[in-house]
């Protein structure tokens, strides 16, 4: 008995010590959880809302209201997402810093809770200024940003997801609050951006800026399982995308294809987009230019070299390309960011302008994570030295090394590795001298490979172009384009429009329409306004209907081909207009159902192996089901016709 009640006695005494271990253990792991909020912000409100919009409006402002979304509320909390608020309130906070004069210490400004409206338009945006519906009123928020996502119920372990989106675009919303003046200048480019295209270096660096935030959001995803899916989703589309690119490429190089894999652009360049974002920005060959072909025209000659299906290593960017380029842009902050410089803290006192109240002072290193370190230093310089001049990327990069000169050495070996960029050039960094082509209309949507939607003219920076892009003026031959190209690149960058004068060996007329071509913005902003209402909410049918008529272009192009081989071969002299129009029917319909089909292959990823199975079955079924009654010699011509278009389908599809 007595052994029983000491058994007791040490069960309880144990149960007891785990308990006090278990609370303390929890008290613990609140105290490091809410640490960094009770300095950063300490405002019990909820940090992240999720909003609906109304469809109403007060001015110019929609309204909107609270909204529950628990899939979207369990991502937030269980996702790099609730990090990427974190920077967001130490950003807020930055900008926000009392300011203290010797009479007194303003208050600082309250921050606002991460807003996210989730709406029915596809791909994301930052936004600024709404109304609050909220108890029959509505609250003024009008100088709020926010962050508009498609709703989705989708998985968040894809490639692109909204695990990764989402900090993407409250990196625009930071970035913007951070420096105001990131919009000063209208986007010169007649190009919608995409990673590894030159634009121009404002809308470069806005968009490289929050794209890094792809990567660091899976390198620091905290779900194990969902990081174990983003990496498994990468891997995929590693394999999907070399089966595309490698067909793009030969659409173009290999004659009287059916341009089944430039028809599909639409539908698997994103998954491509998503991949050059990670792969090509981490393993730093963004810094590379992208290849051209070596034949076709001017215009064909831009639209692969935009697509950027493949880099060219043995042709580094060049400055004025490379600041243009958000890829380059986002290489340098992934790098960054993973480097050991985050590890690198700075006193005390420079973390007080991120605190809520910065009269407070913090231990960093126990408040701060290296991540967050880092992010508070590019917070500062993009706050005090960012869009100073046209170049932001030069900016950012000689405000670091002013402001932290202990990490120069890092910091410039870094810049090569992301950008192939040297101290040297960015202190040379060449202006930017626009070109506006008139007389060019240009497709201005990579993924627009029929040509279907154009803008009435075609911009360039002169000290980023190449040959194809001069060629587009009248009057400028390959010749004098490569004499330009030449001196530029012997004179390191031009200088101004005038220096063109200077180039021997050019001939006046050529001289003349480049000084004519001197950019107008009154003439891009009116051609930009009235190509935006022309196409309304009709882009992405328009973009579908050209991919299918430039598809079918090629088609009907075989489809001749064909009857002409089945006059001399089968029909001879026994022509008759009503059985050759029959052929004519029958063919066509087959030739269409079997077109439709190699285009699904594409679409599906696999083309080669589903368009076999595809074209095995449909010649099952031709043969024993629809030609069951015929006669033999019928069933021999249907046998052969089909043949022949699923070689030539074969032969688009290798």
């Amino acid at each position: 008995m007595k052994r029983w009640k000491l058994l007791c006695f040490a069960g309880l005494v144990w149960m007891g010590t785990c308990a006090c271990d278990a609370s303390q253990a929890a008290a613990s792991s609140v105290k490091e959880s809410d640490s960094f909020l009770s300095y950063v912000r300490p405002d019990p409100s909820p940090p992240f809302r999720i909003v609906r919009d109304t469809g109403e409006k007060k001015g110019e402002y929609p309204i909107f209201e609270h909204t529950d979304d628990p899939q979207t509320e369990h991502l937030f909390r269980d996702s790099f997402m609730a990090e990427s608020v974190r920077l967001f309130f130490l950003a807020q906070n930055l900008v926000n810093r009392p300011k203290e004069t010797q009479a007194q210490t303003e208050l600082r400004q309250a921050s606002h809770p991460a807003y996210l409206l989730l709406s029915e338009r596809e791909g994301g945006f930052p936004g600024t200024g709404f109304y609050l519906k909220q108890n029959g009123e509505l609250l003024d928020h009008t100088g709020t940003p926010y962050v508009d996502l498609m709703k989705s119920t989708a998985a968040s372990d894809y490639l692109g997801s909204m695990s990764q989106i989402y900090p993407h675009e409250l990196g625009h919303v930071m970035y913007h609050l951070l420096s105001p003046d990131w919009d000063r200048t209208e986007s010169r480019s007649g190009d919608m951006h995409y990673v590894s295209l030159t634009t121009d270096r404002r809308v470069a660096f806005d968009e490289g800026f929050a794209e890094h935030f792809e990567n660091v959001s899976l390198d620091h995803e905290p779900d194990e399982s969902r990081k174990a899916g983003l990496e498994s989703s990468v891997r995929q589309a590693r394999l999907t995308t070399a089966t595309m690119v490698t067909g793009y490429e030969r659409d173009y190089a290999w004659p009287m294809r059916l341009q089944l894999y430039r028809a599909a652009v639409p539908f698997w360049y994103q998954r491509f987009e998503m991949l050059k974002r990670h792969d090509w920005v981490k393993e730093g060959t963004i810094r590379f230019s992208t290849t051209q072909p070596t034949v076709g025209s001017p215009e064909q000659s831009i639209k692969y070299r935009n697509m950027g299906v493949r880099y060219d290593e043995n042709k580094p960017r060049k400055i004025s390309e490379a600041l243009a380029t958000e890829g380059v842009v986002s290489a340098l902050f992934t790098k960054l960011l993973s480097s050991d410089l985050k590890h690198r803290y700075r006193e005390d006192t420079f973390y007080s302008a991120f605190l809520a109240d910065a009269s407070r002072t913090v231990d960093a290193k126990a408040v701060f994570t290296p991540l967050q370190n880092e992010y508070m230093k590019i917070f500062h310089v993009l706050h005090k030295y960012v869009n100073r001049t046209d170049s932001p990327l030069a900016d950012f990069v000689q405000g670091y090394a002013a402001e932290y000169p202990d990490e120069k050495e890092v910091l410039y070996r870094i810049l090569g590795e992301a950008t192939g960029l040297s101290e040297k050039e960015l202190e040379a960094s060449p202006p930017e001298i626009w070109l506006l082509n008139k007389s060019q209309t240009h497709s201005y949507l990579a993924i627009d490979e029929a040509g279907s939607i154009r803008m009435p003219f075609y911009a360039f920076d002169l000290n980023a172009a190449d040959i194809n892009d001069l060629m587009t003026f009248p009057g400028i031959g390959e010749a004098e384009a490569e004499v330009i190209i030449r001196y530029r690149d012997n004179q390191s960058f031009i200088r101004e429009l005038a220096e063109v004068k200077q180039i021997p060996g050019l001939s006046v007329e050529a001289i003349q329409t480049l000084l004519d071509g001197a950019y107008d913005p009154n003439f891009v902003r009116e051609s930009r306004a009235q190509t935006e209402q022309r196409l309304g909410d009709g882009l992405l049918p328009r973009l579908l209907t050209g991919s299918l008529w430039m598809l079918a272009k090629f088609a009907l192009a075989w489809f001749g081909v064909f009857l002409l081989l089945y006059y001399v071969l089968a029909l001879r002299k026994r022509f008759e207009l009503r059985r050759a129009l029959r052929i004519i029917l029958t063919n066509a319909m087959k030739m269409s159902v079997l077109v439709l089909f190699a285009l699904a292959s594409v679409l599906a990823g696999r083309p080669l192996m589903i368009f076999v199975v595809l074209g095995v079955l449909f010649l099952v079924i031709e043969r024993f089901l629809v030609l069951r009654n015929k006669t033999q010699g019928t069933k021999k011509e249907a046998f052969y016709s089909s043949l022949f278009f699923i070689a030539v389908l074969l032969y688009s599809l290798s």
